[in-house]
């Protein structure tokens, strides 16, 4: 089946350039024209190739189509496009020189008239005039691990000062001092406030870890009439808005999945740029572990059945990854998702062959909800798991992961409460002797998956298993989040385990011992105290 999705996919990318002669200008190489340039060990990081520094060997260049590798001088030759970002590809072992704002620099922007006029609501790209006559990237051994930490954050998404007040103290204050190696933002990295870009990234620099951007559907220009220029802004930001990176055995892959059409957004990758991650990946070692990255996920629980949720063209992609060893990240849908490979997603009638993890937002449900007694909105997501980061820890080309809530004041990683069917959640953790028959347990695990395994123990008796419930909100964030509008209210949930109370509880109080341990064989336990007691 693989292989006939493969097939379907190279008959479709070969009609799609056929029709190449029939696009704009702008989407055109210059018959026959190349560029080039030199990709060079920086020995005194001046960022200048002086005249002993010689050039690397093996390093991937792209315009955003072809990838070319240097020779043993460290030359490269690309065909040529009147529009383009030209790109190297960081290969382990080596870093980028960082800007300011700790933003590698591994790309050049080669747009020579600047944003067309209708980029107006935000500043886009200023002209770059002709193309220099080497367009050369410096790079710098460094003593890179095969062992090591990345920061992955989702939706950051802030909509004004005030928003970036909560981002700065609610995330960025406590991971001043992580010891990860790099960190990745999964777009919406604003919330169409595309002027707050300079203080945003100001705020996060303050990590201290290089950075790397997936552009997200309010990263967008919207007055562009179409997806060529939707991120135009962002490009004079952030650069590229799709590529790839190398960290020890790993491949990291940028990908850009919002399609604008100047009324609605879907998710699709498209033709130019699937041509290029089939040229990317064809420089990766076979065993090397690929890490996508993008906006809107392939598929996903919550929005299952909507084109805004999911990407189109995803079978064109699994093709390219037959045989890999690969897992997608995601954001978007403000939710925290696990699908394991071949795990079927009910009502979406499909599975992925590859796992995908949906990071989950660092604001939450928008930064909504009531004020910790720091002022920072307490902003569960739309499957009530508390607003947070991940972190995952790559050794070779294995990974494990974990998703971090950023208020201390929530376990870290479980919540605990009853739902009554009586209509009343309890969550004062009284349960009256005749509530007992018609009350659940509901475990809301952060790490959980198919795969996980959940138990919780009454007491001192024996323990027994949950059962996963996707269709189970979590009745203690929902009686924290009764009064936000309709559309931030928690849903249902792919991280929801349920059990019934014993009926025969004696009155007094109760211990509860929910312990769980994830697909990576990580363990982790809560206890909750409640009692059985006739209410007055």
């Amino acid at each position: 089946m693989m292989k006939q999705r493969y097939a379907k996919w190279l008959g479709a990318l070969a009609g799609a350039l056929l029709l190449a002669s029939s696009l704009p200008a702008h989407t055109q190489a210059q018959s026959g024209a190349e560029f080039g340039g030199i990709v060079f060990e920086d020995l005194n990081v001046n960022g200048l190739r002086d005249a002993d520094e010689q050039g690397i060997a093996g390093v991937a260049v792209s315009n955003g189509r072809e990838v070319a590798q240097t020779g043993t001088d460290g030359a490269y030759t690309l065909p040529l496009y009147d529009e383009m970002v030209v790109f190297a590809v960081k290969p382990a072992g080596y870093a980028f020189p960082l800007d300011e704002n700790n933003k590698p620099e591994f790309y050049y922007v080669h747009q020579p008239d600047g944003s067309p006029d209708f980029i107006a609501e935000y500043d886009g790209l200023v002209p770059t005039g002709d193309l220099p006559a080497s367009v050369d990237f410096a790079l710098t051994k460094v003593d890179e691990p095969d062992t090591f930490t990345a920061l992955i954050l989702g939706d950051t998404q802030v909509t004004n000062s005030a928003e970036l007040d909560y981002l700065r103290d609610d995330i960025v204050a406590e991971l001043t001092d992580t010891d990860a190696l790099l960190a990745l933002m999964m777009g919406d990295n604003v919330n169409d406030n595309l002027a707050l870009y300079d203080r945003y990234l100001s705020i996060m620099s303050a990590i201290g870890l290089p950075m790397y951007f997936v552009p997200g559907n309010h990263d967008m220009n919207y007055d562009s009439p179409d997806a060529q220029y939707e991120y135009d802004t962002f490009k004079r930001v952030f650069g590229p808005t799709y590529y790839s990176f190398n960290y020890g055995q790993v491949h990291f892959v940028i990908l850009s999945d919002v399609i604008w059409d100047g009324e609605a957004y879907h998710g699709e990758l498209g033709a130019q740029q699937l041509e290029w991650l089939a040229n990317d990946l064809a420089q990766v070692p076979q065993d090397a572990l690929i890490v996508l990255n993008m906006h809107i996920p392939l598929a996903s629980w919550q929005d299952r059945t909507s084109t805004q949720h999911a990407v189109a063209d995803r079978d064109q992609m699994f093709a390219l990854l037959e045989g890999r060893n690969a897992i997608a990240l995601a954001g978007h849908t403000h939710t925290l998702e696990r699908f394991m490979p071949g795990e079927e997603i009910e009502a979406w009638g499909g599975s992925l062959p590859i796992q995908q993890i949906v990071v989950g937002a660092a604001c939450g449900s928008w930064w909504s909800g009531d004020k910790d007694e720091r002022g920072i909105p307490i902003s569960y997501q739309r499957d009530a798991a508390p607003n947070g980061y991940m972190l995952f820890h790559f050794d070779g080309n294995q990974f494990s992961e974990q998703y971090i809530p950023a208020d201390s004041a929530v376990s870290d990683d479980m919540i605990l409460s009853f739902d009554s069917r009586l209509g009343q959640n309890t969550s004062q953790d009284v349960v009256t002797p005749g509530e007992l028959s018609s009350t659940t347990l509901v475990a809301n695990i952060f790490s959980g998956s198919r795969d996980s395994v959940v138990e919780y123990r009454i007491d001192d008796n024996p323990t027994a298993p949950m059962v996963r419930n996707n269709n189970v909100a979590d009745p203690y964030v929902m009686s924290q989040t009764a009064s936000l509008e309709d559309w931030l209210y928690p849903l249902s949930s792919t991280h929801i385990w349920t059990a019934a109370l014993p009926t025969d509880l004696t009155p007094g109080a109760h211990t509860i011992t929910v312990s769980t341990t994830d697909v990576y064989g990580q363990s982790f336990e809560s206890v909750k105290v409640f009692e059985v007691w006739a209410t007055e």
